[in-house]
Order: C-alpha cells, then sequence, then structure tokens
C-alpha cells in the first residue's frame, strides 16, 4: 500500500483539472473526495434499484423488511416504532404496510400487551425476499470492494468513518436518529 504508484486517472481527476484551471482557490483535494463519494452512491445506488426491481421491491419496502429483521426475535414492532425508524408519517407507513402486507411480506397481529393496538410481523416470505435481496446485492458489491485488498479496505472504513463522525458533528444526526431511538442499519 505505502510504496504503491497512484491509481490510474478517473473522470473526476479530468473535472479536477477544469476546476483548477477555473476556480484557483478551490480545494482541490477535499473536491476529489467528495466528487468520488457522490460518484460511488451513484452506482450503488443505481445497482441496488436494479436488485429490487428484479424482487419487485422498492427501496422503502426493502428498508422496512430489513428494520423488522433489525428488531430480533419474534420479528415484531408497532408500527410507530417502524414508522420512526423509517422516519416516515404514519399515513405513508400505512400504505407501505398495506402493500407489503397483500405481497405477504408482512402480517399486522394484535398487540398482546393492549387489545387496541397492531403489531407487525415479518412472514417467512418477507424473511427469504429480504435475505436474497440482501445476498444478491452483497455479491455485487464484493465487486465493487474487490479493488482493494482486506488492509485497504479497515483503512478506509476507518477513514469514512471519520469523516461520517466529522459530518454528523458538524450538522447533527439525521432527525431519525435523534429521537433517541437506535434505528436499524438496512
Amino acid at each position: 500500500m505505502g510504496g504503491e504508484p497512484a491509481s490510474e486517472r478517473d473522470d473526476v481527476d479530468r473535472k479536477l483539472e477544469v476546476w483548477a484551471r477555473e476556480l484557483p482557490t478551490l480545494d482541490l483535494l477535499t473536491e476529489g473526495i467528495v466528487e468520488r463519494i457522490q460518484t460511488i452512491e451513484k452506482y450503488l445506488a443505481r445497482s441496488m434499484n436494479e436488485t429490487l426491481s428484479r424482487y419487485d421491491l422498492s427501496w422503502g419496502e426493502w428498508k422496512a423488511l430489513g428494520a423488522l429483521r433489525y428488531s430480533g426475535p419474534p420479528y415484531r414492532v408497532s408500527p410507530g416504532r417502524l414508522s420512526r425508524w423509517l422516519d416516515l408519517s404514519s399515513g405513508a407507513m400505512t400504505n407501505r404496510l398495506d402493500r407489503m402486507e397483500r405481497a405477504g411480506l408482512i402480517r399486522r397481529l394484535p398487540d398482546p400487551s393492549d387489545r387496541r393496538a397492531l403489531q407487525i410481523e415479518l412472514t417467512e416470505q418477507g424473511w427469504k425476499l429480504w435475505e436474497e435481496t440482501v445476498a444478491v446485492q452483497a455479491e455485487k458489491e464484493a465487486l465493487v470492494a474487490s479493488a482493494l485488498d482486506e488492509d485497504e479496505k479497515r483503512v478506509l472504513n476507518d477513514l469514512l468513518r471519520r469523516l461520517l463522525n466529522a459530518c454528523v458533528a458538524e450538522h447533527g444526526a439525521p432527525r431519525k436518529e435523534r429521537s433517541g431511538e437506535a434505528a436499524p442499519a438496512a
């Protein structure tokens, strides 16, 4: 890692050359970092959308399935908690749950501790669908990460963690994380 030659040039390098000429006071190292992170995110989002499309699943439904898995056994939570985790209004949550229930991915059950309330439970079909989509997407992401060796992956993770923590320190946590309730990472 230490004495290796620099990576081959990419489209960002070409943009930075123009920015160096047009905006000579711009911090090109920072711009390169931000532009590359944004471009990688676009590739990963496109890849994820292709995976979800293959399974007729929306991003929001996939996040809801992941949140239910994150909740742990018995993979059941209140609609209110789920909507807080996903940062959705109750109306938007209801619409999402209606579609997921029709698809057999979740079921609504009476809350055993409050007969006026419901619990949302992940079905076996929902469990399997989420697991399969995660596996397919993980394969795609492994291809991207294969450009790095294990030590480089650890270093990059550490550096990205520092950047993320700096963003949170500067701008605060996203709304759902400020509620004090741990939001699923799915």
